[in-house]
Order: structure tokens, then C-alpha cells, then sequence
């Protein structure tokens, strides 16, 4: 992997599994695949620091992984459109978390739930998992009320809107909202002149 494509992997998602549909770029334009080989994908797990070591990941569960991360964008863009959730994706989704060794799962402590997850993945489907729950749990909660497309013209990055207003339109404001106020500007002064 070259040091170009880790460039275009982005981090501004605000979760792992939005970072992960950011994998797939410019969907504006058609989509750009940085997990174009299995290797991609293994690269990206290591740098997501999803993994403590490399992984071994094959042409069958790249297709997979892809699969998932365009189940998890058709949630992400129902929710930002206010449209139904597809029963297609959410099946995808629930296929992985099906796939838990040790399913995630409620214990008291001192009379109090405690949410209790399973060990860090140490392999690509343990990775893959963990970014459907992650998913899941962004998805089905109040959160997903925060999922944001970005506004800008020639972006369609995801993100979580963790701004303390929830009024973040850009996915970077030193990109995007840059790029969207330079444009206002232009604007303005043609139509002064």
C-alpha cells in the first residue's frame, strides 16, 4: 500500500463504523473504493487500530466487508433522508452480530446493568463485528439523530455530529466549511460589483 491511499482514508467520522463507510469516497460522483484488495482492508483494520496485528483476510470476506459497510450506509442515509430503515440492510447487520463468539450482554454490579462486550477482535471477521455493533448501536439509538451527510459541494463524507449545538453541516470545517465559505464569498462580491 502506498502512502497516497492512506491519505484518502479519513477519521472525521466520529465512529468507527462511519469512519468505515468512509472507505468508499466521493459517492457524490459515483463512489472512489479504497478496499480494493484484501490487503486494503487489512491495512485499514491495522490503522483503525481495530486489530492488534495483522490480518489475514480473504477475497470472500472483503466482499462481505463491503457489503456490511454499504448495509451500514443505507442506515446512515434512511436516518439523514427521515426515510424507513431497509430490511435488507438491517439483515446484514444483524448477520454479524449473529456472529459474536461472545455476544455483547447485560451484568449487574451492584444491583446496576453493566454493558459487557467480548475481548478486542483479534482477526477480521472479530473487526468486522465489532464495526456492526458499533453500527447497531449508533443506529438504534438517539444518536442517530446526529448522523450527518456533509453539506459540501463536492463532498459526501459521513459523520456523527458530537458538536455541543448538533449544527455541523461540513465533515471538516477546515475543508468543506473552508471551500463553502470561500464559494459564499465569491458570491457576494460578484454580486457587489
Amino acid at each position: 500500500m502506498d502512502a497516497e491511499e492512506v491519505r484518502d482514508w479519513v477519521w472525521y467520522g466520529g465512529r468507527v463504523s462511519v469512519d468505515f463507510v468512509n472507505t468508499r469516497r466521493d459517492r457524490y460522483a459515483g463512489g472512489r473504493e479504497l478496499l480494493e484488495h484484501p490487503s486494503d482492508l487489512d491495512a485499514w483494520f491495522t490503522t483503525a487500530q481495530l486489530i492488534p496485528c495483522r490480518a489475514e483476510v480473504a477475497e470472500e470476506l472483503l466482499r462481505e466487508a463491503r457489503q456490511l459497510r454499504e448495509a451500514i450506509d443505507a442506515g446512515i442515509r434512511s436516518v439523514v433522508g427521515s426515510e424507513p430503515f431497509d430490511a435488507g440492510a438491517r439483515d446484514v447487520i444483524n448477520n454479524w452480530l449473529a456472529r459474536a463468539n461472545h455476544p455483547p450482554r447485560l451484568e449487574l454490579s451492584d444491583g446496576l446493568p453493566i454493558l459487557r462486550m467480548d475481548d478486542a477482535p483479534t482477526d477480521a471477521t472479530g473487526a468486522l463485528y465489532r464495526i456492526a455493533l458499533d453500527a447497531a448501536q449508533l443506529l438504534g439509538s438517539d444518536t442517530r439523530s446526529r448522523i450527518r451527510i456533509c453539506a459540501g459541494a463536492e463532498c459526501s463524507g459521513r459523520f456523527v455530529d458530537l458538536s455541543v449545538a448538533g449544527r455541523r453541516r461540513w465533515c471538516r470545517m477546515s475543508v468543506c466549511g473552508n471551500r463553502a465559505k470561500a464559494a459564499q464569498h465569491r458570491r457576494s462580491a460578484r454580486s457587489q460589483h
